[in-house]
Order: structure tokens, then C-alpha cells, then sequence
């Protein structure tokens, strides 16, 4: 159960980890803000009393000037929008579009640079690339004991309670094997394209040759297995060979949402710790980490942060070394979490 305190704020502690996974490079950010209030400018009116945090993860695809950009820029954005302290569902949105927005300058930015250095150099502008970088992005704003919460592309966001069925996931999987989104990007002219291999079949055909499947199917044009996302211009803007309203960065819907004070854990993270870890594994590798932390660490009030460090690591790193992996045939992702715990453990 979780405590109250005095004011009727449920009370948690956030602990957060990042891997790089099997990756030479890290696209995945975090930003974790605990006081928000604190950056919210003095000249906008808020009840500065009610406790306001910010938790969201933006996993990076094809660079991570999109992430960084997100990381870098859209707790201000957030912060700086006029309806924070009485629509923060507006407040959102209005950071959501000026953050596309400021996005979309940025990598236009670069295509230009780079189309003025192929002119100097005597090179064909068809041959400079637009930039590629996207972003998922989950976010997580608590105003007192409500959250509100928006997600576009597959990094999620649950709530774990006290059995292993009592496991809530609160963002849409934004992906190619969502048929809501299939049908979607089919109508605006997006098609899907599924790479496939030879494989032996199954027995007893494991002498023949089959087609397999070879990963998720992926949008095009973009090349992506997300069907919103921040950025991928190359799958939105027509300058780029896109389709308009192929991919878009729309977060569909805002959920608020209201503190259960039975959970154990309110999780933000990335879809390496998803495709690493399945809903329905979830509370046992939890259950599993808790128990390791408590047989390193005792089960005292003094430890309980060392505790709760060692879990959300652990978490990670299961995700990380999950076999999923090596049926795909592909290293480990980038895989961050941001977890909330609840209660006393």
C-alpha cells in the first residue's frame, strides 16, 4: 500500500537506468523531473502548492538528434505553454506540435547546410539524403495524484499492481503490427513492406525451404516500424519522398489518469525493455529482481534506495539479455526505464 502524506500526495521514490544494449550507440533519452514547478515561469499563474513531476522516455531511430532535441526541449516547451496550470492536456498538446515544429527546423536546417556544400563541391543535389532521425516519445505529467499521459510510437507506459494481473498499460502500441495503424497509413497511400528469409521448415518439413518472416513489417516510404513518431521527415514531407499522413506524430489520445494507491510501480520506458520482456513476464521478473535486492541488500527502510536501484537495473538488463533477441538476429536495443515505486519496499 502506498504511503499518503499529510497534504494527500500518494508518495514514490523514481529510480531510473539506461543501456546501451548490444549497440555502438545510445538514441534513447530520459528526462526525469522531479520538482516541475520549478521551471515554470514565475510570471505564469499556478497553484505552486500542487505537486507537479515530469517523466518521459524519447527512443531515438536513424540518429538521435530527435531525442536530444526532445530531451534538450520539451520539459521547457511544456513548462513555457500558458495553460499549464489550468488545461494541461492543452498544455501538452501545445508543446507536442511546437516540438515537431522546432524538429522539423532543425534537420531543415541541416538538409540545406548539406545541399549548399554539395553545390560548392559540384555534386547533384538529388544525391544529398534528407535527414533521417525520428523519436518515439512517452510522457508522464503528474499534477497532484493525476496523471496525464501521451505516447506516440511504441515506448510504454504501465502500471503494476499487487498481483500479476493487475498489470495496465495506459499508451497505444503506435507500430506496423497494429491494425488500427495499418489500416490508417494504408488509407493515406503508406504501404507495408515484410523482409522475409529461407529457413527449414517445421518438422516434419525441416528439409524444405520456407519463407519466414524476418522481423516486423516496416512503412514505407520512411522504412519505419513505428507509424508515428517525431521527425522521420522522410516518411512525411513530399521534399523528402514521403506521404502526408503516412507517419505523423499525433499522440492520439491524452489519458489521465488517477494514482491507484495498490500499486507497486508506475513504469516509463522504452520498447527494448518491451520487446525484451512481454506484459505477461512482467511482474515476474520484478518479483524476481525484488527478491535479489533483498537478499543483497536486507529488507530495512535504510536500504531501500539501494534496493530499488539494483531492481530497476536489473530490469534493464533482463530486457537486454533476453533471447528475444537472438530470434530476431539482432543485438540487443537501447533500452532505458523510468520506474516509480510505491509503498514500502
Amino acid at each position: 500500500m502506498a504511503t499518503v502524506a499529510p497534504g494527500g500526495d500518494v508518495q514514490y521514490e523514481v529510480v531510473s537506468y539506461t543501456s546501451q544494449g548490444g549497440r555502438n550507440y545510445q538514441e534513447d533519452r530520459k528526462k526525469v523531473v522531479e520538482d516541475f514547478n520549478e521551471i515554470v515561469p514565475e510570471t505564469t499563474e499556478i497553484d505552486r502548492s500542487v505537486r507537479r513531476a515530469l517523466f518521459c522516455i524519447f527512443d531515438g531511430h536513424g540518429g538521435d538528434a530527435c531525442s536530444d532535441y526532445l530531451y534538450q526541449n520539451f520539459h521547457k516547451l511544456l513548462a513555457g505553454s500558458s495553460k499549464i496550470g489550468t488545461d494541461p492536456k492543452g498544455a501538452i498538446k501545445e508543446a507536442w506540435d511546437a516540438a515537431e515544429e522546432g524538429i522539423k527546423k532543425r534537420l531543415l536546417s541541416r538538409y540545406e547546410r548539406k545541399l549548399k556544400e554539395a553545390k560548392a563541391k559540384n555534386k547533384e543535389e538529388k544525391d544529398v539524403k534528407f535527414p533521417c532521425d525520428g523519436s518515439t516519445a512517452s510522457i508522464a505529467l503528474f499534477v497532484g495524484n493525476l496523471i496525464y499521459i501521451a505516447g506516440c510510437g511504441d515506448s510504454s507506459i504501465v502500471s503494476v499492481g499487487q498481483t500479476k494481473d493487475s498489470i495496465t498499460v495506459y499508451t497505444a502500441d503506435h507500430s506496423t503490427v497494429n491494425p488500427t495503424e495499418v489500416a490508417r497509413v494504408e488509407a493515406a497511400g503508406g504501404k507495408f513492406v515484410q523482409k522475409t528469409m529461407k529457413a527449414p521448415g517445421a518438422f516434419p518439413f525441416c528439409c524444405k525451404m520456407v519463407e519466414k518472416n524476418l522481423g516486423k513489417p516496416r512503412v514505407q516510404p520512411g522504412g519505419l516500424l513505428v507509424t508515428r513518431s517525431f521527425g522521420d521527415f522522410q516518411a512525411k514531407l513530399p521534399v523528402a519522398g514521403g506521404v502526408p499522413g503516412n507517419v505523423i506524430h499525433d499522440f492520439e489520445e491524452i489519458k489521465e489518469v488517477t494514482i491507484d494507491p495498490n500499486w507497486l510501480y508506475f513504469i516509463v520506458a522504452s520498447d527494448g525493455i518491451w520487446d525484451g520482456i512481454p506484459m505477461d513476464k512482467l511482474f515476474k521478473v520484478i518479483k524476481t529482481e525484488v527478491e535479489d535486492s533483498e537478499f543483497d541488500y536486507g529488507k530495512t527502510p535504510e536500504n531501500r534506495s539501494k534496493r530499488r536501484t539494483k531492481v530497476v537495473k536489473g530490469l534493464t538488463n533482463a530486457a537486454v539479455d533476453s533471447e528475444y533477441w537472438t530470434r530476431q538476429g539482432a543485438e540487443a536495443d537501447n533500452t532505458t526505464a523510468v520506474v516509480l515505486f510505491f509503498g514500502e519496499r
